[in-house]
């Protein structure tokens, strides 16, 4: 395609990464093929000589984010390996919180499967049976997609929440029904470095299935 003068040439990886640029400040839901094009100073059928339609886009954003995940293999135990995938998997979730919407929905393509596949290399080949393999798999993808969600739907941010939780307690008025809610809640309070468990859930989780893995 001919450079116009004045503009800068598209490419699939220009329209990407504005695209993502977008949905990063803005969300997912108001992204649009017309819009992304006005953005780039195109014609919309420009996009479209990339992306035949928008769910072709999103397609392409969920395998952009999967490759930024750190698929190498860092040698040493399972455990190791597992923490350094999920915790980068995460990482990126975390960068694009756009991407939680999608990520189950969104075609298979290479970058994702090849995360997939590197996760039940690593258990396999650490000794996992098929049937451990795959309750391990299950739970550590949902682990890493569930926290990257919750974190990106949360209502309040990290600053907020020691004034929306003293605000909470107060308004309480049986506190006596829910006390270990509202332990839960105070003890979030006064150790803030909590906030964000995902490293201490993944060490759990990992615990229970090395000692599942122990017994075989």
């Amino acid at each position: 395609m001919p450079r116009t003068k004045g503009k800068a040439l598209l490419s699939e990886e220009r329209i990407l990464r504005a695209a993502v640029s977008y949905a990063d400040e803005s969300g997912i839901d108001s992204l649009n093929i017309r819009g992304l094009a006005r953005q780039l100073d195109a014609g919309a059928m420009s996009l479209y000589h990339y992306f035949s339609s928008k769910d072709a886009l999103l397609d392409a954003m969920v395998e952009f984010v999967a490759a930024e995940i750190d698929q190498s293999d860092p040698g040493g135990r399972w455990r190791g390996a597992i923490t350094r995938l999920a915790l980068s998997a995460h990482a990126a979730m975390t960068r694009h919180p756009w991407v939680c919407s999608i990520w189950s929905k969104s075609s298979l393509g290479p970058n994702r499967l090849a995360f997939m596949e590197s996760i039940l290399r690593v258990l396999r080949e650490g000794g996992f049976s098929v049937a451990d393999a795959y309750d391990a798999y299950c739970a550590i993808t949902v682990h890493i997609e569930g926290s990257a969600l919750q974190a990106a739907e949360f209502p309040l941010k990290p600053e907020e929440y020691e004034s929306a939780a003293a605000g909470f307690l107060a308004s309480v008025e049986a506190p006596e029904s829910i006390p270990y809610f509202i332990d839960h809640v105070r003890y979030r309070v006064e150790h803030p470095d909590v906030a964000d468990s995902f490293a201490i859930v993944l060490d759990m989780i990992l615990d229970g299935f090395e000692a599942r893995i122990s017994k075989t």
